[in-house]
């Protein structure tokens, strides 16, 4: 099999590119190898190398930057995906991509189901929203994987903001009215591979097991790293400095994805630990 990564230096990009290595002939791309905002680039690229798959980790990430960028953050997210997906269907090849928990917004009691009806509140949302339906439009073979709280060794992300500030002093204000599940990079790749293996198709929804809010998440990585807790507060979302509004609850259900494969994500718990484990070996063994 060849496989072309896109966005392949970022947090996913490199969990991918480390599950598929030795499985597959990859091609690690980023925008110095192909500039996905730009449609020939795309379609040359893939010409050029002839992939059985493309996995497109390419996108923008910043959710509160959009909001004052939001001509930059549509061209990458939609406009990219867009070309990704018109030059694989030229091609051939399968492709599959990454959505959001972002798309909902967060007035469900119950996981969401990956056939749940998006409403987005913020331009971040929007544009992941605005991503899928480009990529469904284009009509080539693909596979969709919606993820949310991403955390990995591959970049910066909340667990490494948390424990930086706690090891600062002063006091953390940390939203609690945020309810959704953290997703390790790590599992997040396995989970692509193994939902190809079984010839999965689609839209399928990924993360760790069970829930928790931000508050919950901070209090956990401070407590199992040995950390005080005095100086963390609880706070609303509505009084943090943030300027895109964020589903209040947007947990994923994984019923889709262990019907495909079997499988069922492990706790988000055992996945922090892992991750804290190999950030901070002394820390990450506190329990």
């Amino acid at each position: 099999m060849r496989l072309l990564i896109t966005g392949g230096h970022g947090l996913l990009g490199r969990e991918i590119d480390a599950v598929f290595r030795g499985r597959a002939e990859v091609r690690v791309t980023d925008r110095e190898e192909i500039d996905v905002t730009d449609l020939v680039a795309c379609i040359r690229e893939i010409e050029r190398f002839r992939p059985d798959v493309v996995i497109h980790c390419a996108a923008w990430t910043a959710v509160d930057r959009a909001e004052s960028e939001p001509e930059q953050a549509e061209l990458l997210n939609v406009g990219g995906t867009r070309h990704v997906a018109r030059a694989c269907r030229g091609s051939g090849a399968l492709m599959v991509t990454f959505g959001t928990d972002y798309i909902f917004d967060g007035a469900s009691n119950r996981p969401y189901r990956e056939e749940d009806a998006a409403n987005p509140l913020s331009v971040y949302g929007k544009t992941k929203w605005g991503a899928e339906q480009a990529l469904r439009e284009e009509g080539g073979d693909h596979l969709l994987v919606r993820a949310q709280w991403l955390f990995g060794p591959g970049g910066g992300n909340f667990i490494r903001t948390i424990l930086g500030k706690a090891r600062q002093g002063g006091p953390l204000r940390v939203a609690s009215d945020q309810v959704g599940c953290p997703t390790y990079s790590v599992d997040l790749a396995e989970a692509v591979r193994k939902l190809l293996d079984a010839g999965a198709r689609g839209t399928v929804h990924f993360s760790s097991e069970g829930e928790t809010s931000w508050y919950g998440l901070a209090r956990h990585v401070l407590e199992r790293s040995g950390l005080p807790t005095g100086s963390l507060f609880a706070a609303r979302t509505k009084d943090l400095p943030y300027p895109a509004p964020r589903p209040a609850y947007s947990v994923l259900s994984k019923e889709k994805y262990h019907a495909i494969t079997g499988e069922s994500p492990r706790p988000w718990e055992d996945a922090v630990g892992e991750y804290l484990a190999m950030i901070d070996p002394a820390g990450g063994a506190h329990r």
